[in-house]
């Protein structure tokens, strides 16, 4: 008798406890909700990204009693039943209460009614609600300083850019930053930029400031998530500059004007030759793989007129050299590298990372 006892106690203590989750038969027909849920890490952001199966899963009921904290993991594929009603489900990959470094916040959130007796489904996708800043200094600038840095503030804080930091992303909330430019001991004035949600900005310093601003936002699209990526002139509240895309890539002649330093730039232009280990601009020559040169027209050019790539060791090497390739000859490409002040005695590019036809 007693283990009778003790059973029916513990069959209304775990049907107390399955409550608690909100996932009780109660009297009357319960509906049934089943949740999926997805999110897009657009392409070329290198930040520590959390796997969809451990965001933060979160069924709230109407009056603001949490049902249900989990992870996406724990409810993929599952049909939640639920009392008629409404919920509020919210998903996002980590909390994001003040600026950081390598933090994208991703977050989606919907109300789904629950009718007795039938299932109701809720597609989610999480999209990224802060903004991505990184701080670039050109080669030109760095030389003139001995010690340099920004810092960064925003909403809930402030993050600090330095040499060390070039290849990282901090993140901030939607809304006003001041940049403030400290070398060698001395400060600016601190500049006022806007910044917004799936934006990614790259922030420019140079010593002369001579980078033109002369195109618009690009909007770069991958499956359900869209970010717009800008590269601006830290000081200049006015544009953007171009080049952060292959859809916004430089020509040969812009790209001659940039200084040497500038990290993931785009150019593009005709391959047009090569050049001697002496510097001697060889047009439609084929002699040399470690290095192209590119031309903004495919018709004869004299040397200044061109632009020296680097073909260092590697997969680019053997996907671009004209030794292995001269049927490439007065062919345009697109390539991402780095910008030289001074190869073969010419503006150019060296340390390329990307390219395309």
């Amino acid at each position: 008798m007693r283990r009778n006892i003790l059973k029916a106690a513990g069959c209304i203590l775990f049907a107390a406890l399955w409550a608690c989750n909100g996932l009780k038969i109660v009297p009357g027909p319960n509906g049934t909700l089943i949740v999926d849920v997805a999110v897009e890490t657009p392409f070329g952001v290198r930040t520590r990204s959390a796997s969809l199966d451990n965001y933060v899963f979160l069924l709230i009921k109407q009056g603001g009693d949490t049902l249900y904290n989990s992870t996406v993991e724990a409810i993929t594929g599952s049909a939640l039943s639920l009392e008629p009603g409404y919920y509020v489900i919210e998903v996002f990959n980590e909390t994001f209460t003040v600026p950081a470094f390598d933090k994208p916040y991703y977050y989606c959130r919907d109300t789904a009614a629950v009718v007795g007796g039938e299932s109701c489904k809720v597609f989610l996708v999480c999209k990224q609600v802060n903004a991505g800043v990184r701080v670039v200094f050109s080669e030109a600038f760095s030389v003139q300083h001995a010690s340099y840095s920004i810092n960064i503030s925003g909403t809930g804080g402030s993050l600090n850019y330095d040499s060390t930091s070039e290849d990282r992303w901090g993140y901030f909330f939607p809304g006003q930053i001041n940049l403030t430019l400290t070398a060698d001991g001395s400060s600016s004035d601190p500049v006022e930029r806007q910044i917004q949600e799936k934006y990614m900005y790259t922030f420019l310093v140079e010593e002369s400031g001579g980078t033109q601003d002369n195109v618009e936002p690009v909007i770069t699209v991958s499956v359900d998530t869209t970010r717009s990526w800008i590269t601006s002139l830290w000081n200049d509240t006015g544009g953007t500059v171009r080049g952060l895309t292959k859809e916004t890539a430089y020509t040969i002649a812009q790209a001659s004007t940039l200084e040497g330093g500038l990290n993931d730039i785009w150019v593009c232009g005709y391959i047009v030759g090569c050049y001697s280990s002496n510097g001697s601009f060889l047009y439609e020559g084929s002699n040399s793989a470690t290095n192209l040169a590119l031309a903004d027209t495919n018709s004869y050019i004299e040397k200044p007129m061109s632009y020296p790539v680097e073909l260092p060791l590697g997969a680019i090497r053997d996907a671009l050299n004209v030794v292995d390739h001269p049927d490439y000859i007065h062919t345009k490409v697109w390539i991402k590298g780095k910008t030289n002040a001074s190869y073969f005695g010419l503006p150019g590019m060296k340390s390329p990372k990307e390219y395309s036809w």
